[in-house]
């Protein structure tokens, strides 16, 4: 089942048992939840180590006395054997009354390749059958810029907040596109009638926003120690594909200012962007998008491009192609 076909059937049904996975974690938690308020009932959580195959099956295969309902949510890393999921399925068939939501994750400790593979043997079982119909299995990628919009724009009603998609926008900026935390900021911002891209900044600023301004700075006035201020951006948690999306995103955005000054002969973020920036960003952006010309944008992106090709393949090759951008600028 497709993300689209899972909302669809969300509109007016529950599944009765779910698998949800992919390179997600927030739309994974983020259905999941949804799910969970739908069934508007208290549910027995086991995530990773924590899981007890007999006390799964004990949750499932209870009967109510008063009409409710057995809700179970998993949350693992490693996958059930073809034993374990037979029996679950066959407690879910025998129990109308029961559900099942598992989010599987990829574990830290193993590759792309690794997890993909237990993923296929974990969804392979999550199929309809006679005696149970509703039971699916969903793969999630990361969504696009306009569906994370829509997300929070959903959070902030259900919070009672007056945004538009320009401040929701600013709002993944800030965040560097991480929808996790973009989503749990909006509630700081329910004891303010009027929200402004300076109150965003204000409230929800980065520390990442310092490191990665820190690298930018290297780059840009050739600093010397470029490797150091890579190597605390690693020791921070910031991995090499998520530094190859913050950089992209960042000339992305000069780019396009530099492209806009050149068309209409002025910069206006609004415009360009679809908000306001603060002035004290907008005033880097605009110096730094100037200081660029068109044939070294295009060797700019055509490193970008080799960069995300060969991170792709697993080669580590972050330092030189930082070089490379440093020298172009």
């Amino acid at each position: 089942m497709t993300r689209a076909m899972l909302d669809k059937f969300l509109l007016s049904g529950v599944p009765r048992a779910i698998l949800l996975y992919g390179d997600s974690d927030f739309l994974i938690s983020y259905y999941s939840n949804m799910i969970l308020k739908k069934l508007n009932s208290e549910c027995r959580r086991m995530y990773f180590e924590e899981y007890d195959h007999q006390e799964v099956l004990n949750c499932l295969g209870v009967n109510s006395l008063f009409g409710g309902v057995n809700i179970l949510a998993l949350k693992l890393y490693a996958t059930l054997n073809k034993k374990q999921m037979q029996d679950i399925l066959y407690m879910l068939e025998h129990n109308a009354n029961s559900f099942l939501i598992v989010e599987f994750l990829k574990s830290p400790t193993i590759t792309d390749a690794e997890y993909a593979k237990r993923f296929k043997a974990m969804a392979a079982p999550f199929k309809p059958t006679a005696k149970l119909k509703d039971i699916f299995e969903v793969r999630l990628y990361p969504p696009f810029r306009d569906d994370m919009v829509k997300i929070l724009y959903n959070r902030a009603c259900e919070l009672g907040l007056k945004v538009d998609s320009s401040l929701l926008n600013f709002l993944l900026d800030v965040q560097h596109d991480d929808l996790a935390i973009a989503h749990n900021e909006l509630t700081k911002f329910i004891y303010y009638e009027t929200i402004t891209p300076q109150l965003i900044e204000e409230l929800s600023y980065s520390l990442g926003d310092v490191k990665l301004e820190s690298l930018l700075n290297c780059l840009f006035d050739k600093q010397w120690h470029l490797g150091l201020t890579l190597q605390v951006l690693h020791d921070e948690g910031m991995d090499n594909m998520e530094l190859l999306r913050e950089i992209t995103r960042y000339f992305y955005i000069l780019f396009k200012l530099y492209g806009h000054s050149k068309t209409h002969g002025n910069m206006d973020s609004k415009e360009v962007l679809g908000y306001k920036a603060p002035p004290q960003l907008f005033n880097v952006w605009q110096r730094r998008s100037l200081k660029i010309t068109t044939e070294k944008y295009l060797m700019l992106f055509d490193i970008i491009n080799t960069w995300r090709v060969q991170q792709l393949q697993g080669k580590d090759v972050v330092m030189q192609h930082l070089i490379a951008i440093q020298q172009i600028l």
